[in-house]
């Protein structure tokens, strides 16, 4: 297989003069952001034409394109077509691309340059230019003198003296009573007197009926009832 490296050359469409490098066994050529040549027009279908490298250059392959894909002005059917340098391939009325060799020597650097290849490292170094050489001792003015000036030593009484260390006591901290509380205190308070005292009452009489069946009238005679 030759070295020699072939092109295509936007004749017609949206970036006239633009050219891509055909380097790979096979790229595809479309609408499509994922195609390796992106041609954004109207008439070009998604996945429009298909390049594959031969022993003598490139073939070119309609992949089901609506509009067609043309060879000097002939529209390919299924089967692929071999391209010779100088041949127009056409893709629907809104692209035309030129099959050509990639030139070598200072047309290739141009080449490169135009793609915005090592050519754009170039400029970019040649830009640098400008910057300061930073490598360069900084000039001191022949009139400068030190500064004759002790130092600045703080002294201690520029600093604050530190807080007091304030140790936590073993006592429990005091929680402030609310009125709820309190309520709550009294509300529980009254229903103590009141349980024990229904108790006692309960006691009472319990020991009165008890009394009263097993002493009889003694009881009622003691207690001055009868």
């Amino acid at each position: 297989m030759a070295d020699t490296l072939y092109q295509l050359t936007v004749r017609k469409g949206p970036k006239v003069g633009e050219k891509f490098i055909l380097e790979t066994i096979s790229l595809t050529a479309g609408r499509d952001p994922v195609s390796d040549i992106i041609l954004n027009d109207p008439e070009v279908s998604r996945q429009h034409a298909r390049f594959t490298q031969t022993d003598s250059g490139y073939q070119v392959q309609d992949l089901g394109s609506t509009n067609g894909t043309f060879v000097n002005g002939e529209r390919l059917e299924s089967e692929p077509v071999d391209l010779q340098p100088g041949y127009t391939v056409s893709m629907g009325s809104g692209i035309t691309l030129l099959y050509e060799e990639v030139p070598t020597g200072d047309a290739l650097a141009a080449t490169m340059i135009d793609q915005g290849g090592f050519g754009s490292f170039s400029g970019a170094a040649e830009d640098a230019g400008d910057l300061p050489d930073f490598d360069d001792e900084p000039k001191v003015p022949s009139d400068w003198e030190p500064d004759p000036s002790p130092p600045f030593t703080p002294e201690p009484e520029d600093f604050p003296p530190p807080p007091p260390v304030v140790r936590p006591s073993s006592a429990p901290p005091l929680v402030p009573t609310t009125d709820q509380d309190e309520a709550a205190k009294k509300k529980r308070r009254n229903m103590i007197i009141a349980i024990t005292a229904v108790i006692l009452l309960l006691c009472c009489c319990g020991f009165l009926v008890f009394m009263y069946y097993v002493g009889g009238d003694w009881l009622l005679e003691t207690l001055g009832v009868i």
